[in-house]
């Protein structure tokens, strides 16, 4: 099986289904949390069944966890009604199963009745100990399925490769499996949970279906938003109602994510793919396309999920936090962060770096914690050398910035009139090369090709050769169509700063405005209609 992708027709016709039966329960909103939980683990096991007992497993433990950290022993009955839930999963997926189905109901048992055990004897403890030893059986739990699912192959090879550096051949152990979707940005969601409560910031529940319901909640589950519990989780504690305003908002919302998504990134992914393909026979010219291409296809891909996700829960009478506002519009590499995967840059601030120690230690730990942050940040997005690579150069160029005080020149209340505007626009040429070179790290297979694609890149750019002679002028040309309309939008809502275009100027009461938003959504529709990459693509983030 693979995953439901928004843009299937299965999707759509499972959403629809949902969404029909979700409001026919509008007075009952406990009932509607039960059918969000069932449909969101139907959601995650469409794409492999099996993997519903990690995502159980982590719920399990965090719910047991956020009210152990808060200080209170939970009840027998709260355990065995969570523990039920878990089983019923096991059963479930015994069911659906098409291999080993007997497997995985005696599985389910058997890790219901260690965390059963593990959370009695953490109930022996007392005061301060006991909350922590709660913490640490769900950073333990999380992190180290998060560890043995993506990163464990990763270090066995990179520590049998350098063994073999010194003529050590090491036999390392390998684990063939598939790395469970998702798994990076649910795992973050469900540690925040516990760590907000031992921080005292945030009460647990005591309801395990809400909480249930809050980790696996489709519209985000696979790739974000990573969700505070703080601000997600109470609106499962109350009432929705329906509002067409709200619906037709997160409808449009969802449209122009999926434009992004389908007319952009997937169109340019051929680009980018013929541009990496073979690093050491591509033209300097493909390789500019190709890099300004992937820039391009990332931000379509992910920002177009993140739409389309805040899309779906809107019409579900859910608000999701904005994880993009406008980041290729940033002149410094700290601005970009407030604008790029707003999500997780967030909760790495709060969890890593200023638990490190932040900027309040000095200066050279200051650069430490923002190098570590980075470089983990980077590994996060997947088991790669490239990835740390791209986090230490992120790192890097925010520590540069700030050893210059750049930030502090760039948005200084002295600088005013032309002078302000060419600094301005010096500085945001500046963090888009960056930006393209960082991308580079990413998209590349290897650390040697990324460098010798950014030495084809500088050597286009700094010959002239791309703006003189360009032998991929087809490349060029799509990649200007696809990206143009994007373009003209986001200029709009950069000066306007409204994110929201289609759907405020939909309502706005300004005929003239209304006339334009309405051409706008037309053009949308008809691109997605005429102009939707033939070969679907996978959101690049599924993988991470």
């Amino acid at each position: 099986m693979q995953t439901l992708l928004f843009n299937s027709a299965v999707f759509l016709i499972f959403f629809a289904l949902l969404l029909l039966v979700y409001w026919r329960l509008a007075a009952h909103y406990r009932a509607q949390n039960v059918l969000l939980l069932l449909g969101s683990w139907f959601f995650y096991g469409w794409w492999d069944e099996r993997f519903l007992l990690l995502i159980g497993l982590s719920t399990l433990v965090d719910f047991l966890a956020g009210l152990g950290a808060s200080g209170a022993r939970p009840s027998d009955a709260i355990k065995k009604k969570a523990l039920g839930w878990f089983i019923l999963l096991g059963v479930i997926v015994t069911l659906v199963a098409p291999a080993h189905n007997w497997m995985f109901a005696p599985i389910s048992m058997g890790l219901a009745g260690l965390v059963y055990f593990i959370a009695q004897r953490i109930d022996y403890l007392s005061g301060p100990i006991r909350r922590k030893s709660w913490l640490i059986f769900s950073l333990v739990t999380n992190l180290g399925l998060l560890a043995t699912f993506k990163y464990f192959g990763f270090f066995t090879d990179s520590f049998a490769d350098a063994m073999a550096v010194f003529g050590l051949q090491i036999n390392a152990p390998l684990l063939h499996i598939i790395l469970p979707v998702g798994i990076s940005f649910y795992t973050f969601q469900t540690l925040s949970y516990t760590i907000d409560i031992y921080r005292k910031q945030m009460q647990p529940t005591e309801r395990f279906v809400d909480f249930a319901a809050y980790v696996a909640f489709f519209p985000q589950l696979v790739a974000g938003p990573i969700e505070r519990a703080k601000k997600l989780l109470p609106q499962f504690q109350t009432p929705r109602q329906w509002r067409v305003d709200q619906f037709q908002s997160g409808a449009l919302l969802f449209v122009w994510g999926l434009y992004k998504k389908l007319v952009i990134a997937d169109n340019l992914a051929p680009i980018v793919d013929m541009a990496f393909s073979d690093v050491a026979y591509t033209e300097p010219t493909l390789m500019v396309v190709g890099i300004v291409a992937f820039a391009f296809q990332i931000y379509g891909d992910f920002s177009g999920y993140s739409d389309m996700a805040r899309g779906l829960a809107r019409m579900l009478g859910f608000e999701l936090m904005l994880n993009f506002n406008l980041p290729y519009f940033s002149r410094t590499p700290s601005e970009f962060w407030r604008r790029w995967h707003i999500s997780l840059s967030t909760w790495l601030k709060d969890y890593l770096y200023i638990p490190l120690g932040g900027n309040q230690k000095g200066r050279l730990k200051t650069y430490r914690n923002l190098m570590l942050t980075m470089v983990l940040g980077g590994l996060w997005h997947g088991a790669a050398w490239t990835f740390i690579a791209w986090g230490a150069f992120q790192g890097g160029i925010l520590t540069l910035y700030r050893l210059a005080h750049i930030d502090r020149l760039i948005f200084s209340q002295n600088l005013r009139g032309m002078r302000r505007r060419l600094i301005h626009i010096f500085a945001w040429g500046l963090m888009s090369y960056l930006t393209l070179i960082g991308w580079t790290f990413f998209r590349a297979d290897t650390i040697g090709h990324a460098f010798h694609a950014i030495a084809l890149f500088n050597s286009a750019i700094l010959s002239g050769e791309i703006f003189i002679q360009l032998p991929q002028l087809e490349s060029a040309a799509s990649l200007v169509l696809y990206i143009s309309p994007l373009l003209l939008v986001q200029l709009v809502q950069y000066y306007r700063q409204e994110l929201e275009l289609l759907w405020k100027g939909f309502t706005a009461p300004s005929i003239a405005i209304r006339f334009v938003t309405l051409n706008l959504l037309f053009f949308v529709v008809c691109a997605l209609v005429f102009l939707s990459a033939e070969a679907g693509q996978a959101f690049i983030y599924f993988d991470f």
